[in-house]
């Protein structure tokens, strides 16, 4: 140690840091500070352990995540950690300038650390909005445009700015790039300099006492920062990282949705830090956006800036810096319920509930996807591993024209959500003629059938089980089958086991893959609708691959909820 000591000064040097008076002694109300440091330390080293395993490419990078998430021992935690800190920052920043404005440390000669302190705040700002795009998934994919939209609004030179930060006209891999290196290189470089200036100017002018005590009492009461403070410091250090592991535990690391999808429609949510200005937004429609989202907020950081100059009385007691305390108070409490007022509307809002249920399941999904490979063309692609996502990207690009799906489509045939389940295929029977079955079409003359309950339930099985092609269709099932298709008069015009007419499709095989097969291939074929048929031929346009997911997908549509079905 001596000889440690003589060739580095290691000793005077940790007694320098150690050795500060605290006057009026060491308190809580002091380890916000701290506190900060030190999450931004831990930010500091999950960040590094993250970018060895992240890249930062429109193709690469969700996939990147997954692999540190699912595949890399600890990932989980790690980003769980990262994800959790961006989030604790904020709070301790804004209770630790809170206490800030309450002890009056921003009057003289404590100036500058007031301002230091502040754009290091809009710094952290900014590491939330930088990091968010990263994963490259839905979330941070539609969040982080939203806010580039609200950059484009500044006067005059909105959309040059727009530009520089997205690297163009779209969202791609400069954008990506870019974000990425401001997220780990220019606001680190940012937050650490003013972090340092914010230290030199908190030991030249030592920590702000309370208010109340008088010179004589706060010299008697001084205590070393070394162990005093740091005491309370680390103590408060471990909760706020007990805290912050245990909410990782319980989330099981950070939320990686599906890939980005620049052609779908998601409706965006920021982060909850930023959900305030968003709500703000909702006030000002059209040509007032840009008060809502430049003109006020800048109003309210320069004013912010500007509160050691506008609050030049002497005292540091709150009870006399009441107009000062109270709009920092109110402008808080402003931005509290802007942000609560946000989660109560979307916890009301129908679409975005929806969208968040379908948004998980699509995650899970896109994860069990990823297991079995991402393809060199990005994240987006694991649903290529999905015959059942294939299968309704044909399905939409073939067949949604004309029927309806979902609520979406069109009506000129058949609406296939829940397609061939018992609930629709008893709609079908109470009202064959309605727009959600064969109302526009030639075929709108099949009566509606009268029968009771049991026996719609028994004919319904009875077509069902012709789906089955590997199984016999139980004896006494067929028996009842067929004498309901006799006393409903269905021999008419469908043909079973070569009995009946040729006016409307083949009972044979109802609903089986070859049955759907070539409905999809040749509806004008006489087992299905013969020359009355107006249904286009497919074989020629989806091949067999494509086919095959086709039929597996309008398959999956029989176990859908009868709730889907559009009234």
């Amino acid at each position: 140690m001596k000889w440690l000591e003589d060739r580095t000064g290691l000793k005077d040097l940790v007694k320098k840091f150690l050795d500060e008076p605290v006057e009026g002694g060491a308190k809580w109300s002091y380890v916000f500070g701290s506190a900060l440091v030190i999450v931004f330390i831990m930010q500091i080293v999950s960040g590094v352990i993250l970018s060895t395993g992240y890249s930062a490419s429109a193709t690469d990078a969700w996939g990147s995540v997954y692999y540190i998430q699912e595949r890399t021992m600890s990932g989980w935690f790690v980003r769980g950690m990262h994800n959790v800190g961006s989030s604790a920052m904020m709070v301790l920043a804004i209770l630790h300038i809170t206490q800030t404005v309450i002890f009056g440390a921003y009057k003289k000669p404590r100036e500058l650390n007031w301002i230091s302190g502040v754009f290091m705040l809009f710094i952290i700002l900014g590491f939330g909005l930088t990091g968010y795009l990263l994963p490259w998934d839905q979330k941070g994919f539609w969040a982080t445009q939203v806010a580039t939209s609200i950059m484009g609004l500044i006067p005059g030179i909105g959309d040059f700015v727009k530009g520089v930060v997205q690297g163009g006209n779209d969202y791609g891999n400069l954008t990506l790039t870019r974000f990425y290196s401001f997220h780990v290189f220019f606001l680190p470089a940012g937050l650490m300099t003013f972090m340092a200036i914010h230290l030199h100017l908190f030991r030249r002018h030592g920590v702000t006492p309370h208010w109340k005590p008088d010179e004589s009492e706060l010299k008697r009461k001084t205590q070393p920062f070394w162990p005093d403070q740091i005491f309370k410091d680390v103590v408060a250090a471990v909760i706020i990282f007990a805290i912050m592991s245990a909410a990782v535990w319980y989330r099981h690391g950070a939320e990686l949705q599906s890939p980005a999808d620049p052609s779908s429609q998601y409706m965006a949510r920021p982060e909850w830090y930023f959900l305030f200005l968003f709500q703000l937004l909702k006030y000002f429609e059209a040509d007032m956006e840009v008060v809502g989202a430049i003109i006020l907020p800048t109003i309210a950081a320069v004013l912010m800036l500007a509160i050691p100059f506008l609050d030049r009385g002497e005292s540091r007691a709150p009870a006399k810096r009441l107009p000062f305390i109270g709009g920092f108070g109110a402008a808080l409490a402003g931005i509290v319920c802007l942000t609560l007022l946000s989660m109560v509307s979307d916890s009301r809002d129908e679409r975005l509930l929806a969208q968040k249920e379908e948004s998980e399941v699509m995650a899970e999904r896109a994860i069990e996807l990823a297991a079995l490979g991402i393809p060199p063309s990005g994240g987006a692609a694991v649903f290529t591993n999905d015959p059942l996502y294939v299968g309704e990207q044909v399905f939409r690009q073939h067949c949604i024209t004309c029927h309806g799906y979902q609520g979406g489509g069109g009506d000129s045939a058949p609406d296939l959500t829940a397609y061939n389940s018992r609930s629709w295929l008893k709609g079908f029977f109470r009202n064959p003629n309605a727009v959600k079955y064969y109302g526009k079409t030639q075929f709108n003359e099949m009566p509606e059938s009268l029968m009771g309950e049991e026996d719609l339930s028994y004919l319904i099985d009875f077509l069902l089980a012709q789906s089955e092609t590997e199984t016999p269709v139980d004896p006494i099932l067929r028996e009842i089958g067929e004498a309901i298709l006799v006393q409903e008069g269905c021999y008419n015009c469908h043909t079973y086991n070569g009995r009946g007419g040729d006016f409307a499709p083949t009972l044979d095989g109802f609903a089986s893959d070859e049955w759907l097969r070539g409905m999809i291939e040749d509806a004008g074929q006489e087992r299905y609708f013969g020359k009355y048929n107006t249904m286009p031929s497919f074989k020629e346009t989806i091949g067999k691959e494509d086919m095959d997911k086709l039929v597996l997908f309008l398959q999956s549509l029989r176990s859908e909820p009868s709730l889907a079905l559009p009234e």
